[in-house]
């Protein structure tokens, strides 16, 4: 039975620690991945008059109990997702220990592993260890063989394992703060340079100096609907059709509030139809750009290409009439969008569009060249931390969809099962200093993925997500 815990003790399941896990390929693959020291013991093993048969929770409970030390791992209820098996020595019977597993998704994981003195004699934990993996094969993809802090048992865990995965259960005394977007406390202690700079920079990058920085991009997409609106292109019962990536229903309020102060919206193309806006969601080219361009010239009203998320990815910017780009999403800055051609005098832009904040103006343009690098630098780096949570993540769910080389994403994009586990996975991980985004109608989340995280941010953010999904399925986390 297990021992009564101290009054005052110490375990860091705030901290990252790297979990086990094999992959279920085939059996002798699985076999020969493991170390010479655990195929020898288990060698041993079937050498010394030990059977290994099915566990029985009516017969063979009370059995196990007393020798099983975090015996508060055993379920109170047993399921048809759990597996045991149990070592007897063949000449008396003797009971020598017993292993558990709880079989969920992708996954089967290790939940109670131990054996009494003699047992342990007799090579029984690699026995019972290995069997209980052979049992898996063909019906799980992975065997969590799991992670501890306390080193004696990591390092016996770390020997069955062929991948590492991350794990952290509860958020630490000094959170980190990572965010969607690039910015964070460093980057404000940058200081600004010239504006000047930032304009001369942007003109050539956005190949004219026909643009108009707005304090935010959604209210680049006000401001460029009020123009049209002055120019008798628009009025209040006309509709700006929305066309997205994926064709969601959901759109975000940011986009549709802007539209809203001057007209309505709508996602099916209608008489009332005078522009439209294209919509790259997360970075991912809209697969309509073209015929949305067509549909456009056909009716002579103007496209205008919401580049917030989509600027840095092959394929788009090529659309619009005018463009809207998001200095927040691509830099590390508090402030920031632009309207791309259209160059609207300070004093209209003042006066009609209630909009211009030239302070934020002068702080931003002379903060960009600071933070300036080539996109595809950009894109590149982005791309990675999207695979490094990919391959991290795998063993529970996957990524929304394959990463084209040519995508800049904005986010990294995770399925879910539901919009019930959605909601639950990103509350938990929000608990860790993390920002987390439900994408309704989707049943997905989107995480931080830009170019100032490293492998530290991935492991932490997915440490937390895999340490939900394990507390969520009744599967104990971290072993103490």
């Amino acid at each position: 039975m297990q021992q009564d815990k101290p009054a005052f003790g110490y375990t860091s399941k705030d901290y990252v620690l790297q979990g086990n896990l094999i992959v279920l390929s085939d059996e002798k693959t699985v076999w020969e991945a493991l170390p010479t020291r655990v195929r020898t013991s288990v060698r041993k093993g079937e050498r010394s008059g030990v059977r290994i048969r099915d566990f029985d929770p009516v017969e063979d409970l009370a059995k196990v109990v007393p020798f099983t030390p975090n015996d508060d791992d055993i379920p109170p209820t047993f399921e048809t997702r759990h597996r045991g098996f149990v070592a007897e020595a063949e000449d008396t019977g003797e009971m020598l220990g017993w292993v558990l597993t709880a079989g969920i998704g992708k996954k089967n994981f290790l939940l109670c592993h131990a054996s009494t003195p003699a047992g342990k004699k007799r090579e029984t934990p690699n026995m019972l260890l290995w069997r209980a993996i052979k049992e898996s094969l063909g019906t799980y993809g992975f065997f969590d063989v799991g992670v501890s802090y306390r080193p004696s048992l990591q390092f016996y865990f770390s020997g069955y394992g062929q991948q590492k995965y991350p794990m952290v259960m509860r958020p630490t005394d000094l959170p980190i703060d990572l965010r969607i977007t690039p910015f964070d406390t460093a980057a404000y202690g940058v200081e600004p340079g010239p504006a000047v700079d930032g304009v001369k920079l942007l003109g050539e990058v956005f190949g004219t100096d026909q643009w108009t920085f707005f304090p935010r991009a959604m209210f680049a997409i006000a401001g460029c609907l009020m123009e049209y609106r002055d120019q008798g292109r628009l009025t209040a019962d006309d509709e700006v059709l929305i066309s997205t990536t994926t064709g969601s229903p959901y759109i975000s309020s940011c986009v549709t509030k802007a539209i809203e102060s001057v007209c309505r919206w709508s996602q099916m193309p209608s008489d009332k139809t005078k522009a439209v806006l294209l919509i790259h969601e997360f970075g991912f080219p809209n697969p309509h750009a073209a015929e949305m361009r067509a549909f456009c010239d056909q009716r002579r009203i103007p496209l205008i290409e919401d580049l917030a998320y989509g600027w840095g990815s092959e394929g788009t910017g090529s659309f619009g009439d005018v463009k809207i780009v998001s200095f927040t999403k691509l830099f590390p800055v508090q402030f920031g969008g632009a309207l791309i051609g259209m160059n609207i005098p300070l004093e209209r832009h003042w006066k009609v569009l209630r909009s211009s904040d030239p302070a934020k103006g002068e702080e931003v343009l002379g903060l960009i060249p600071k933070f300036w690098q080539p996109l595809e630098e950009i894109r590149a780096q982005r791309q990675k931390i999207w695979k490094m949570y990919a391959d991290r993540l795998a063993s529970v769910r996957d990524a929304w969809c394959e990463l084209e080389p040519g995508v800049m994403p904005g986010a990294f994009i995770l399925k879910m099962q539901d919009e019930e586990e959605m909601k639950r996975i990103s509350a938990f991980v929000k608990r860790f200093g993390i920002e987390v985004g439900n994408w309704y109608h989707h049943a997905a989340i989107f995480l931080p993925c830009h170019q100032r995280m490293t492998r530290r941010h991935v492991d932490y953010v997915c440490g937390a997500i895999l340490a939900n999904f394990r507390e969520n399925c009744g599967i104990p986390g971290v072993r103490c």
